[in-house]
């Protein structure tokens, strides 16, 4: 894993499996397709597992992984903050509904995922107490 990479949201992109510089192999991106189905329900085929994340500009961004636009990362763009923490009316009910569907997705993974998977798979996307300032 390269330099620590924190997504809008807080995501911990460098340590997820689906970031550009995760991806080695085939294998790799087949991996991310079938536990992505199996956890979150997205279908994405392994060809299309790669995500350049969204911290680049639009015009310098060649993927981001999903199709749908982030509400959360157009909210910190136009607010001109690095990160959802930094916003003065952080927690709001956007990043409230996003934090609690990874936290529901958290009790799932817990009975269906090997520990390696959880690792992989669902710590990155743990986020809410980097956007609270207690840790780094």
């Amino acid at each position: 894993m390269n330099a620590t990479i924190r997504g809008r949201c807080g995501f911990l992109c460098s340590n997820c499996p689906a970031y550009k510089e995760n991806i080695h192999s085939d294998s790799d991106r087949e991996r991310v397709s079938v536990v992505f189905q199996k956890l979150y329900g997205h279908i994405i085929e392994p060809e299309g597992v790669y995500c350049d994340g969204c911290l680049e500009p639009d015009e310098n961004n060649i993927k981001r992984l999903g199709t749908e636009r982030c509400p959360m990362r157009d909210c910190v763009l136009d607010k001109n903050i690095p990160h959802c923490g930094k916003c003065s009316v952080f927690p709001c009910e956007l990043m409230e509904r996003h934090l609690a569907t990874v936290e529901t997705v958290v009790t799932k993974a817990r009975t269906m995922l090997t520990p390696e998977e959880y690792r992989d798979f669902v710590e990155p996307y743990l986020s809410r107490e980097f956007l609270s300032g207690k840790t780094g």
